[in-house]
């Protein structure tokens, strides 16, 4: 998976928010014990039990809240409303952002495995990149922060079905782990009672690490209720960014072939 470089242009459209702390989670890192290769008897195994208690990753549309906390050069909350819509036979995903205020639609995003395309509701263009790296703009500072995308694509659409069913993955036993080593980093894939409980990423290419944490209810595993992600930068040691996502108002439905086009 190559990296790509997205630029969401909201200087204009974040709204500043004197919110509660966003949930800080730690990030574990690979385990020092041993890890079984896909084939041995024990992974297929765990895979299997695994496996046997995924659900089923229907389409959906949803709405959702977004609280963006920033910690260089200064701690600072911002936040931002969406709308999110899963097509599971195509794996497109399509987001809406929105400000908080006003409701309206300033960038829109459509994705699949492969790619990401992105286009701000004021201009006609069309950025068409590989799957990767989300760069938000901090609309204060003007940093920018390195989003790994491809850990929120996993989880709305059940993605990591799929890649922890790679033959190059490797199993940690005790506690129910996938590792898998991409061309971009290492991604690995905690379960707790068969459901994926938490994602982590570390990328020397791209000089990070992320955590992807997800809170589900008993009733309602797909789409996820709430995903946290928190990016450390590999060189200092210390927090970018975290994203918190709240999902609202899930509906388990198809959306329209019109929905993911521009």
């Amino acid at each position: 998976m190559n990296k790509s470089c997205i630029f969401l242009c909201i200087l204009f459209y974040f709204v500043s928010c004197q919110s509660a702390e966003v949930e800080d989670p730690n990030f574990i890192g690979r385990d020092k014990g041993k890890y079984h290769a896909a084939k041995e008897g024990e992974s297929k195994s765990l895979l299997k039990e695994i496996l046997s208690k995924q659900t089923d990753f229907q389409s959906f549309k949803s709405e959702f809240s977004m609280q963006i906390q920033t910690f260089v050069p200064k701690k600072d909350n911002v936040s931002l409303d969406g709308k999110v819509f899963f097509s599971k036979d195509t794996k497109q995903i399509k987001i809406q952002l929105m400000d908080s205020f006003f409701g309206m639609i300033f960038t829109e995003l459509i994705a699949d495995p492969t790619q990401i395309q992105i286009k701000p509701t004021s201009t006609k263009e069309i950025q068409t990149l590989p799957m990767g790296d989300i760069l938000i703009q901090d609309p204060n500072t003007k940093k920018k922060f390195a989003i790994p995308f491809p850990v929120i694509y996993e989880y709305l659409t059940g993605a990591y079905v799929t890649e922890i069913q790679n033959p190059k993955a490797k199993f940690n036993l005790a506690d129910s782990r996938v590792l898998l080593t991409k061309p971009d980093g290492e991604y690995e894939y905690f379960f707790k009672e068969g459901n994926l409980d938490r994602l982590e990423l570390a990328s020397a290419k791209r000089g990070l690490k992320a955590i992807a944490l997800v809170k589900t209810k008993p009733e309602q595993i797909h789409p996820p209720k709430e995903i946290t992600t928190k990016v450390i930068s590999l060189d200092t040691e210390k927090e970018n960014v975290i994203i918190q996502i709240k999902l609202k108002k899930s509906q388990m439905t198809e959306p329209p072939a019109n929905t993911f086009r521009f």
